[in-house]
């Protein structure tokens, strides 16, 4: 009996081994396309969500400023220390609500109103005032914060009502004494910066003339890097080496200085002279988590980077070689406001 092959015209419908890995590589090299586009996009939306976080905050202290003829800030400037409150937290507590302050020469209405608040307060400490010598003392109570300032002897509606995830700060810890004042963050979780000028004239920071009052007084930065990824990276960072309290003030500077008003004095030892941007300023870290990363290239000598150490080539701010508008150049989201 003989048998007819009924296959051997059938195609061969399998995949050879290097046609299987051929698909696999293309598939791998389409997955890594598209998550590399998925990632920009992911961030661009959030330096949107920030940047319009940021201009809300903007907002409500120009609507606080027009309502009350100053800017928010439940301390005087004089009084905000930076490592106790910083400014952004010493503005959040006007425009939200939640804290009371007092002194020994503050309106008899003002310390019953702190007195009574104070009984359920989850936090009290004092700070001194260097220019009236008044200790000030400060109450807050987490359960009312949102609920509104107090202004006038009246609960005002608040400025400002955030998202509670654009909030940061550690709850009062009895058993360590340990706290932080709530901060607003960026959509990367990092604390975002808030400086306000407080004078008109003057160099911008005070380096620039020595015993000249400048137009921003700077406390507290050093408290934002402590959430910063990467903080030895930054231009900012005392942390960083090479980098001095006064090239820091520099490259700060900079980075508030209008691009067309302004002058650099590079015998006076600053280039604080000019005008800022605006009243006040927000600055996100961004996306890499650090203000102003150290290997930008447009920082450093003939914008060539050293990988293995960066800080060699950098470009002293004070060389004249820096612009305001290359401050223009890093991921860092910034905000300026106010007239």
């Amino acid at each position: 009996m003989s048998y007819i092959n009924t296959n051997k015209n059938r195609p061969n419908i399998g995949f050879t081994l290097i046609e299987i890995l051929v698909v696999v590589a293309i598939i791998a090299i389409l997955a890594g396309i598209l998550l590399a586009a998925l990632s920009g996009v992911q961030n661009a939306a959030k330096k949107t969500q920030t940047s319009t976080l940021m201009q809300s905050f903007g907002r409500a202290c120009d609507e606080f400023a027009l309502d009350n003829g100053r800017y928010p800030g439940i301390l005087p400037d004089a009084v905000v220390d930076g490592v106790a409150i910083t400014p952004m937290q010493n503005a959040l507590l006007e425009l939200m609500g939640g804290a009371r302050v007092k002194h020994s020469q503050s309106p008899t209405a003002a310390i019953e109103e702190y007195d009574n608040f104070a009984g359920d307060a989850t936090i009290e400490f004092a700070l001194n005032d260097p220019i009236t010598g008044f200790n000030w003392e400060i109450a807050f109570n987490e359960n009312r914060f949102g609920e509104g300032p107090w202004l006038s002897g009246r609960v005002h509606e608040p400025y400002f009502s955030p998202k509670a995830s654009d909030l940061k700060y550690k709850p009062y810890d009895a058993s360590i004494s340990d706290y932080t004042l709530p901060s607003l963050i960026d959509s990367w979780e990092t604390p975002i910066i808030y400086l306000r000028s407080i004078r008109k004239s003057g160099p911008i920071i005070d380096f620039a003339i020595s015993g000249t009052l400048p137009q921003f007084d700077l406390p507290g930065l050093d408290q934002y890097f402590e959430d910063a990824v990467n903080m030895n990276a930054s231009l900012l960072s005392l942390d960083a080496p090479s980098i001095d309290e006064e090239m820091r003030m520099g490259y700060l500077t900079l980075a508030i200085a209008h691009p067309t008003f302004w002058e650099g004095d590079w015998e006076g030892g600053g280039v604080g002279w000019g005008t800022s941007r605006g009243r006040y300023l927000m600055i996100s870290a961004g996306e890499d988590r650090t203000f102003f990363e150290v290997a930008n290239e447009q920082m450093h000598t003939n914008q060539t980077v050293n990988p293995s150490n960066p800080f060699n080539s950098l470009e002293d701010p004070w060389s004249g070689q820096i612009t305001p508008e290359m401050m223009d150049t890093f991921n860092d989201v910034i905000v300026f406001g106010g007239a």
